[in-house]
């Protein structure tokens, strides 16, 4: 296949798997609303340069995911949540594109369509990349320092290290100082590893984080002049703190040192069992980009591990070398490599896991719930979608049923090419099927879950409900969904004017501090744990005292 069809191919794939039902589900958990807010406080104040939250206090992420989402909702102001999602998907792409361009440039031709496809289909990596949150913004600047440092090894061009640099910069502009962090930290392994002066000279990482501390540095010194003391408290909460203190920084996500690695097996799926792979390029002798790949993913993991604040997410900048290091092992794998048996022997679960696969997404085409026996390790949330997972999949009868017969044949495709080492072969089935999987869900089935899940709906009955002219009310600070999607702007409640009738939405462990009077006008069908679900009650007028020093 030509370079620019794999290019089409890419580019195709990614359309499918980030841009299906972006518009179509709704926010339904905290983050992807939180940031929303953000950006559209950047609009309403005019004020770009440093996004702050609606009360003004600075945003807990520096500024490049706002600035890149803020255009998108300006031009998209009906369709929030595509808007929101969108640099997501443009970010991933790009990095996906830009890692097939290295694999094929460093590791030759047939390395790129696999590391890209291991890439762009990844569960963790398809995941942020339908978000709209920052981490997708870190991941891809980071990916452009690797790609920047990778192409500098291989053709040992001075050019490539702006790329580098370019990608600190960003990265740090993305979500703070990780983005210098993890280079330098890769880099040390590195030179560790390797000892050759002359690749350090190649790669002159002092010069280029130099250059990349000092360009993000405008924006902080400058952020720093305008929020002062409150920017100050943000960063050192959100980057020094929250690495060494969750109770201290109040951020949560406290894990031990080796949570990280189970969820990385899992992020990377379908490509789990291929791992091995990547070890083939780091025999000897061992190439330098490989080496650098390597210690990438290994100072990543290192680093992240020792945070005290753990999410599965973190490990997202350390995907594209990963996915580098798998597609040059498909490229030069060997049929009597240790790598290539012990992938072989893993592939080997591919054909029953389909298998599955097919079975479940028959069941649900025929109207079946094969659910019923999971629901008991879902959490209390999860469960209670599965009930509009299952009513939307019956909807999809058609494409669900297509779905498994295609299933059902790519597990033959796929037990006949682990059989015959043909491992570009099975890149190219997995990933298809991953796509299609992928694509189905989030248009039929998560946009359902969305709905069962999100205020949205309700908040849309409430803008009909409570009169045009009437302040709408609610405990402060509100929960980010509900601030989002209120048909208009919440006023604190207790009123500092004590003002009545009033319409007020309160959880209905809120509203039970009321005494569960007055009834509610209106109950959300979306629920969070231990707050139960939303309502609106209109709390009438306050009753009128008499002076009784006029009797």
């Amino acid at each position: 296949m030509s370079a620019t069809r794999e290019a089409l191919v890419l580019g195709a794939a990614c359309a499918l798997l980030y841009l299906t039902g972006t518009a179509d589900i709704p926010f339904y958990t905290r983050g992807e609303p939180r940031e929303g807010l953000v950006v559209r406080e950047m609009l309403r104040r005019g004020e770009w340069l440093v996004p702050a939250r609606p009360e003004g206090e600075p945003a807990r992420k520096p500024p490049l995911y706002y600035w890149s989402a803020a255009p998108a909702l300006a031009a998209l102001p009906g369709e929030p949540e595509r808007a929101l999602r969108l640099p997501s998907a443009v970010l991933g792409s790009a990095a996906v594109l830009g890692t097939w361009a290295v694999a094929r440039a460093v590791f030759g031709a047939a390395a790129g369509l696999p590391a890209g496809l291991v890439l762009a289909t990844a569960f963790e990596w398809t995941r942020a990349a339908t978000s709209a949150r920052v981490d997708m913004a870190l991941a891809a600047a980071l990916t452009a320092t690797l790609a920047g440092w990778l192409l500098a090894l291989a053709s040992d061009r001075r050019a490539w290290l702006a790329l580098a640099a370019a990608g600190a910069a960003l990265a740090t502009l993305a979500k703070g100082p990780v983005g210098i962090a993890l280079p330098a930290l890769a880099v040390v392994v590195f030179v560790l590893a390797r000892r050759e002066r002359a690749a350090l000279r190649r790669l002159r990482p002092a010069t280029v984080l130099a250059v990349a501390a000092g360009a993000a540095g405008l924006w902080y010194g400058f952020a720093l002049a305008r929020g002062g003391a409150a920017f100050v408290d943000v960063v050192l909460r959100e980057n020094w703190i929250r690495f060494l203190d969750t109770d201290a920084a109040d951020t949560g996500h406290a894990h031990g040192v080796g949570y990280l690695l189970p969820l990385a097996l899992v992020g990377v799926l379908p490509w789990t069992p291929l791992l091995p792979l990547a070890l083939a390029p780091l025999r000897p002798p061992r190439p330098a980009a490989a080496t650098l790949a390597a210690a990438w993913v290994g100072a990543g993991l290192v680093f992240f591990s020792l945070s005290a604040a753990k999410r599965s997410v973190y490990l997202l900048p350390l995907y594209p070398a990963l996915a580098l290091l798998v597609g040059a092992g498909i490229a030069g794998a060997s049929d009597d490599g240790r790598p290539a048996r012990a992938a072989r022997l893993a592939a080997r679960l591919y054909a029953p896991a389909l298998l599955v696969l097919a079975a479940i997404a028959g069941a649900l085409a025929t109207g079946a719930d094969p659910t019923a026996l999971a629901r008991r390790l879902l959490r209390a949330a999860d469960a209670a979608s599965v009930p509009a997972l299952v009513a939307a999949a019956r909807a999809a009868a058609w494409p669900l049923a297509a779905l498994a017969v295609g299933t059902a044949a790519g597990a033959l495709a796929v037990r006949r090419a682990v059989a015959a080492l043909a491992w570009r072969r099975v890149v190219l089935v997995v990933a298809g099927l991953a796509v299609a999987w992928t694509a189905t869900f989030d248009a039929w089935v998560h946009p359902a879950i969305g709905r069962a899940r999100s205020v949205r709906a309700f908040l849309a009955r409430v803008d009909v409900l409570v009169p045009p002219d009437a302040p709408l009310y609610a405990r402060f600070p509100p929960d980010p969904g509900v601030r989002f999607y209120a048909p208009r702007e919440l006023r604190p409640w207790p009123a500092p004017d004590g003002a009545r009738p009033a319409h007020l939405l309160l959880w209905e462990d809120e509203w039970a501090t009321l005494g569960g009077t007055p009834a509610p006008l209106e109950r959300s069908e979306a629920a969070q744990a231990r707050r139960g679900r939303l309502v609106l009650v209109v709390l009438p007028a306050a009753p009128v005292r008499k002076d009784s020093s006029r009797r």
